[in-house]
């Protein structure tokens, strides 16, 4: 493989940091990983550990970032790719970030932002579980919920680049409030997150829950593979939760199925590669109550197949259309 057509992945999310890099022919050579960390609004120490990440990934593939044609790097929340600005990151704490000024300073590749979801539903599209589709939602539930579109084949971005957040569909103003501080959104009800809370406030009601044990404190985060042992455990308070998430879930997708008429609906995410298709048959049983008949029949639904390389490899694949022009050392 020439040297050029290697490509640096980077995936961002609200707790890991995620770096690969990524050949056409031959995949993913080199990987690391490291936790996000960072306080709220922290964003140069977030930004340092993803810089160390994409060395360590490439030096794991035995290359040197000269032999990088490019860079895509993926994050959390809207973005303006053009300026290379992250609008804002909720679950970060960002706001108006210059991701790509920071990766090109720091590494010297010609980097190009995309939003987290839609470098995942893109390389889910290509080379994952959307691939023969024409058009496509991604629908990711971790942390938070994110989305991606692709109409006639092509990723949509919208007017301002922000299209596909589909986790902040609101499902009532009076709801729940989001992470992105408005009340009511989907993620706000289905998330991972959401799913913690409502166990939570179970909990405080007096309601038993073995899940309890397996954590410190409050603080500590709810891991999707604890509520999946808890589930199969016959947890009731864990069941509720989850049916609740799915059932959410459901009612989100049934609007944006009648709004889109995809012909394939992809899921992922660490909730949804943990219960596999436990979740997606409770999401789907109220998305077909939700959604008109036809469309859904239209709309296959489908589990991601790509796991955490879904962002790596979206990224990258969108880096090359960015900059397929360029050689190695070029800027």
């Amino acid at each position: 493989m020439a040297k050029s057509e290697w490509h640096l992945g980077i995936d961002l999310g609200g707790t890991k940091i995620l770096a690969g890099v990524f050949g056409s022919r031959q995949g993913i050579v080199g990987r690391a990983k490291r936790k996000t960390r960072g306080g709220a609004g922290d964003a140069d120490s977030v930004l340092e550990r993803i810089v160390r990440t994409a060395l360590e990934a490439v030096a794991e593939a035995k290359l040197t970032m000269e032999d990088i044609r490019a860079i895509g790097i993926s994050v959390p929340g809207p973005i303006d790719p053009d300026a290379g600005m992250v609008i804002e990151a909720p679950n970060l704490g960002w706001r108006n970030v210059n991701v790509v000024q920071y990766m090109v300073d720091a590494l010297g590749r010609p980097t190009f932002l995309s939003n987290d979801v839609s470098a995942g539903t893109w390389g889910e599209f290509c080379l994952g579980a959307g691939r023969g589709a024409r058009n496509l939602v991604g629908v990711f539930v971790g942390t938070g919920i994110g989305g991606g579109i692709i109409i006639n084949e092509r990723l949509y971005l919208g007017s301002s680049k922000e299209a596909g957040e589909i986790g902040h569909i609101c499902l009532n103003p009076h709801g729940p409030i989001c992470g992105c501080g408005r009340n009511g959104c989907l993620e706000a009800f289905a998330s991972r997150t959401a799913i913690t809370r409502d166990i939570w406030a179970a909990v405080d009601r007096g309601q038993p829950s073995s899940i309890v044990a397996q954590l410190k404190d409050r603080n500590e985060q709810m891991r999707s593979r604890m509520l999946r042992q808890a589930f199969e455990e016959g947890d009731e308070v864990v069941r509720e939760a989850m049916v609740r998430s799915a059932h959410f879930l459901g009612i989100g997708l049934g609007s944006i199925v009648n709004i889109l008429n995809p012909d394939r609906i992809v899921l992922g995410g660490g909730v949804v590669e943990a219960f596999g298709k436990d979740y997606i048959r409770l999401v789907v049983e109220t998305y077909e109550r939700m959604a008109f008949a036809s469309a859904a029949k239209t709309a296959r639904v489908v589990e991601a197949e790509l796991g955490d390389d879904a962002g790596i490899i979206g990224s990258a694949l969108l880096a090359d259309e960015k900059f397929k022009a360029l050689q190695p050392n070029e800027k």
